[in-house]
């Protein structure tokens, strides 16, 4: 399998100008179109240990799939999805000039500020609409998390975007996932996420992921945190809902009932889906 650097032009067409950043599973370089005049885009390779790994291989693919499917939402848009001679894949995305919103918030830290309600009704506005579109396809995203939010700077792109549905499970498909298996990121998995039961979770773990990024979003933090990641499934699975109140004391007193809902450890006691976890933000922000 290839080794990819700057300098290299992948499969006679993408030239690589330089690396954008490096995951555990692949590296994205912002490169040239030479068949598009020269324009310029994002591109995704898996590391070439790792290329002929089943599995991460139908990862990228059901990430190529789940975003093609969302052409025209705020989820990145797929340029190409192919595999060069030697059998790497690699996915082709619109290059985006900004930072995610994990960057976002913790400049904010760093200055002793915090999201606006404004801010962030005009940020999480397009993100419900893709998730809304995404849940009605049968896709959930799984991995919602402030850094695969991206806040464009050139408003001609738009608001931001919604990144990475590496792990986005297709209802209508078998899941990737086995059972016993944890995907997400530790700080916005849903409670039934640790039950490690692929087959039953639905879109409902989006809900939460959504309402705890939120969460952040106003709070300057994440809703539970701990020393140990066992400490941390026993705060999100049994302790009691955080107060973003207590954190943001000029919201509304009855932000923290939307907490509870938003984050209840229970899917039947949850808001039903991202559309009226929004409704309701909405109701409280602005009465």
């Amino acid at each position: 399998m290839e080794i990819f650097d700057v300098g290299d032009v992948v499969d006679e067409r993408y030239e690589l100008l330089d690396e954008l950043g490096a995951g555990a599973h692949g590296t994205v370089f912002r490169a040239r179109d030479l068949t598009a005049h020269g324009a310029e885009v994002a591109i995704k390779c898996l590391h070439p240990e790792l290329a002929a790994n089943e599995g991460l291989k139908a990862r990228l693919t059901r990430e190529a799939r789940a975003m093609s499917a969302l052409a025209g939402t705020s989820a990145a848009e797929v340029r190409a999805f192919g595999s060069t001679p030697q059998g790497t894949l690699y996915l082709v995305l619109e290059l985006l000039h900004g930072r995610d919103l994990e960057a976002t918030l913790r400049a904010l830290d760093t200055e002793g500020r915090r999201l606006t309600q404004e801010r962030l009704i005009t940020l999480f506005e397009p993100i419900v609409k893709t998730l809304e579109t995404a849940h009605a396809r049968g896709i959930i995203h799984r991995d919602l998390k402030p850094a695969n939010i991206f806040v464009l700077e050139d408003p001609d792109q738009g608001v931001v975007r919604l990144l990475d549905f590496g792990l986005a499970k297709d209802l209508a498909a078998d899941p990737l996932t086995t059972k016993g298996a944890i995907a997400g990121s530790p700080a916005y998995i849903a409670p039934e996420v640790w039950m490690g039961r692929p087959h039953e979770l639905d879109h409902r773990l989006d809900v939460y992921s959504l309402g705890a990024v939120i969460f952040r979003a106003l709070a300057g933090q994440p809703p539970f945190q701990a020393e140990t990641r066992i400490d941390l499934i026993v705060a999100c699975m049994h302790g009691p809902r955080p107060s973003l109140k207590a954190r943001r004391p000029d919201l509304p007193a009855a932000i923290d009932a939307w907490v509870a809902r938003a984050l209840a450890t229970s899917r039947e006691a949850r808001f039903p889906d991202v559309t009226s976890l929004w409704a309701a933000l909405l109701d409280v922000l602005r009465p």
